[in-house]
């Protein structure tokens, strides 16, 4: 259990609701089983079992929830799932077999070995300038201010952990996590390097986002980004980025069920698991998921239609909404700052709970039920 982890079952035994936040993005999917790649554009990735979202649909796929938006928009951590999966080594020429086992092995291999910029030179060279002209166009479309401005409340959030570790640790949001305790701070200073490097990475400027050269990212962030997430899981003392993740890309046995031209069937076994077939389709001499090819010159369509229709006015009045939010929020990490004792930091998460849980519900929207502590007004007591 993380220290985020950690708040939210906090809150929960308080009875209290929470509310989490995700973006729409462009993204890469490899399932920590070890056994299929994804790319898929606007859509949001979530961990766990699929759930009914509001303006979309769930689908389970090869181990994830995706959240499919049908219609994309700019938002304010909008661009690449594929920012979280990764260090600092130039880009590593991975050779990229034409055959579909030769392709998931290659991919396999050199995701174990944190080498994440091989989900970018697996795919087709299509794929590729799709991915990046799209980035392109939302860094263009994109409040610099409120870029700026998102990335700095990253920054400071993590000043926070950093500096108010010791408070944060002795409070009851951590006690209450029993014999967790011990690994949440064992894992504190490599989860609070893993967010410092992201959040001071080149795509922390959007002048950098308009030409950025995803490879090369991957090849360095990304790679950053893996180590200190390893590191981090071996501080915590059960090592599972190398038991669940690497260790099973390297046992991940691949094989040719079936090929008929440009269109193929692997069965691929990690340990542990039952072995899944997965539909491949060849694409400009690269080997994707068959779901992804069908569909992906309307997905980026629809990506590219939905930027270029985006006005300015529209753009103005999102840009207000997210600066209205940024600095509630923004605000609300400054009463944090200024904590000086365990007391004090859980007096203050509980004061924010209120004002924003009751802007979230609207006017009369339970503002005496979840800022009062009286008896019957908590609604989840009745």
């Amino acid at each position: 259990m993380g220290p985020f982890e950690a708040l939210v079952h906090w809150l929960a035994c308080r009875k209290r609701p929470f509310v989490v936040a995700q973006a729409s993005c462009l993204h890469f999917i490899f399932r920590p089983g070890g056994n299929v790649l994804h790319a898929m554009p606007a859509c949001c990735v979530r961990h766990g079992p699929a759930r009914v979202c509001e303006n979309g649909r769930d689908d389970v796929a090869k181990g994830f929830a995706v959240h499919h938006d049908p219609h994309p928009k700019t938002s304010l951590f909008p661009v690449l799932a594929v920012l979280f999966i990764a260090t600092a080594a130039p880009a590593l020429s991975i050779e990229i077999p034409d055959t579909p086992e030769g392709t998931a092995r290659a991919v396999t291999a050199a995701l174990a070995d944190r080498h994440p910029e091989v989900l970018w030179q697996a795919l087709p060279p299509t794929y590729q300038r799709d991915i990046t002209e799209l980035t392109h166009a939302f860094a263009g479309r994109m409040d610099p201010a409120v870029w700026q401005a998102a990335f700095g409340l990253g920054r400071k959030t993590v000043g926070i952990l950093r500096d108010k570790k010791a408070i944060i640790l002795s409070s009851s949001i951590v006690q209450s996590t029993g014999d967790e305790r011990q690994r949440i701070e064992d894992g504190w200073d490599p989860v609070v390097s893993v967010l410092d490097s992201f959040f001071s990475s080149d795509v922390s400027r959007l002048e950098t986002l308009k030409t950025v050269d995803w490879e090369r990212y991957l090849a360095t962030t990304g790679r950053e980004l893996m180590n200190l997430a390893a590191e981090a899981s071996k501080a915590r003392g059960d090592d599972a980025f190398e038991r669940e993740f690497a260790a099973k890309l390297r046992q991940t046995k691949v094989e040719l069920v079936s090929r008929d031209g440009d269109q193929a069937t692997l069965r691929m076994t990690a340990p542990d698991e039952e072995p899944e077939d997965v539909p491949l389709t060849r694409v400009e001499g690269r080997w994707v998921p068959t779901e992804m090819a069908a569909d992906w010159d309307v997905k980026v369509a629809a990506a590219r239609e939905k930027l270029a229709s985006i006005t300015d006015e529209e753009v103005a009045q999102g840009s207000l909404q997210t600066m209205a939010v940024i600095g509630a929020v923004d605000g609300m990490l400054t009463q944090l700052e200024s904590v000086e004792t365990a007391e004090q930091l859980e007096q203050a998460i509980q004061g924010m709970l209120g004002p924003l849980l009751g802007g979230l519900l609207g006017p009369g929207g339970g503002e005496a039920e979840v800022g009062s502590d009286s008896e019957g007004a908590d609604p989840i007591d009745g």
